[in-house]
């Protein structure tokens, strides 16, 4: 029986910083939620100025991914992550002496602009500086921590407001990003390996490319499904089916468990299944799972927990391992392309989630039945596998092909 390599010293002394600098980029939004009722009450200010501190922050970390595509080509990833790390922690520092709502709410603007920086930099320099044994593993790495934040996050915030105030928050993710700063600058390179300028690396060179645009309209109809649902699903739960917050709560860490339990097997799959069979795999489970809940629904009209369940647990376990391949094997491009190859990605990705959210938003707001839900994200998960159903023609990338 042939089982696939393990990742090799190399690749995991790349991949650990790459995945910890997400998870500090990240930690400005996640570790700084519970903080949110506490500076309304330390700074006075009304409800919905404390939220704009979060929707300044998602603006910046939106707005700003082409920004650093555009800074990756013309800097390299070295300087590129150096003046992002540099950026977030000079901004986590004017937050916390922010002496107003008005200070504050611009350095959460720039402190979402420098966390964008990581989403950038970290998949290109693991597309570009590993083999592609290992670019799933990568991937998978960064994805985990991109779920175990979100959960973890708050609950951690929410601890330390027991012993600082919400100006504590700031001070710790400013001393984070300094920290992992040294350890990250050791394993960036200065430049791209193979880096052409030469070649075209606009961005209409890059929607030419046809395997590019599947993919990555398949990741993104993938993760606009997550995200339609995780934001659907409080309003399932509580008004639909009638179940208290600790439903929601059991649902989020089943759902993040499965995600890590894939994800440590996504690198081992795709090297002994191939990308191609393991992607459209992970298509099939979750096109079924979501077809049964939905079947379900239209027979009973309020699905039972344990459907529900079951089906978010099958989705983000396919999610981990599907994902990953996916995300590697639309970054395969010619080294000039990928900085703004990824941020174009993200951008989609972002943005997929959004759309999803308010087409089905009006259906949930009405209805005593999870079809609409269900059957908004069939759709989704659909049109993903039909893109990669007969999988794109993808060079051989990393650092073998580099070399």
């Amino acid at each position: 029986m042939h089982y696939p390599p393990a990742p090799s010293q190399a690749s995991i002394r790349t991949i650990l910083p790459l995945a910890f600098v997400t998870g500090v980029s990240m930690a400005a939004m996640d570790l700084y939620l519970p903080a949110v009722p506490a500076l309304q009450a330390g700074m006075g200010i009304s409800v919905p100025m404390a939220q704009a501190t979060i929707a300044v922050y998602l603006a910046g970390l939106a707005g700003a991914q082409l920004l650093w595509g555009e800074l990756l080509n013309r800097l390299g990833p070295r300087r590129s992550i150096e003046i992002g790390l540099g950026l977030l922690a000079l901004t986590s520092l004017g937050c916390a002496l922010a002496p107003n709502i008005e200070t504050l709410l611009v350095m959460r603007l720039l402190q979402g602009v420098a966390a964008a920086a990581a989403t950038v930099v970290a998949p290109t320099v693991v597309r570009a500086t590993l083999s592609d044994a290992d670019v799933v593993r990568g991937i998978a790495a960064i994805s985990m921590v991109e779920a175990i934040v979100p959960a973890a996050g708050p609950v951690i915030g929410a601890a330390m407001l027991r012993v600082v105030d919400w100006r504590g928050t700031f001070w710790v993710l400013a001393a984070l990003a300094l920290l992992v700063l040294p350890w990250v600058v050791k394993i960036a390179p200065r430049k791209l390996p193979g880096l052409n300028l030469a070649h075209d690396a606009s961005y209409a060179a890059i929607l030419r490319n046809r395997s590019f645009l599947r993919l990555a309209a398949s990741h993104a109809l993938c993760i606009g499904a997550l995200l339609t649902f995780l934001a659907s699903a409080p309003q399932l739960l509580q008004h639909t089916l009638g179940l208290g917050t600790a439903a929601f709560a059991l649902l989020q860490v089943l759902g993040v468990s499965a995600f890590m339990l894939g994800a440590t097997q996504s690198g081992r799959l795709a090297a002994r299944l191939g990308h191609a069979r393991v992607v459209q795999w992970g298509c099939a489970v979750q096109v079924l799972a979501c077809a049964l809940a939905l079947g379900v629904t239209l027979v009973w009209k309020q699905p039972p927990y344990a459907v529900v369940v079951a089906y978010w647990v099958s989705f983000c376990g396919a999610l981990a391992i599907r994902g990953p391949a996916t995300f590697g094997d639309a970054l395969a491009l010619p080294p000039a392309q990928m900085g703004r190859a990824t941020a174009l990605l993200i951008l989609v990705l972002l943005a997929a989630g959004s759309v999803g959210t308010q087409l089905v938003a009006p259906f949930m707001g009405h209805a005593d039945s999870a079809a609409p839900l269900f059957g908004g994200v069939l759709l989704m998960l659909l049109a993903s596998a039909a893109l990669v159903w007969r999988y794109p023609a993808v060079p051989k990338m990393g650092a073998a092909a580099a070399a």
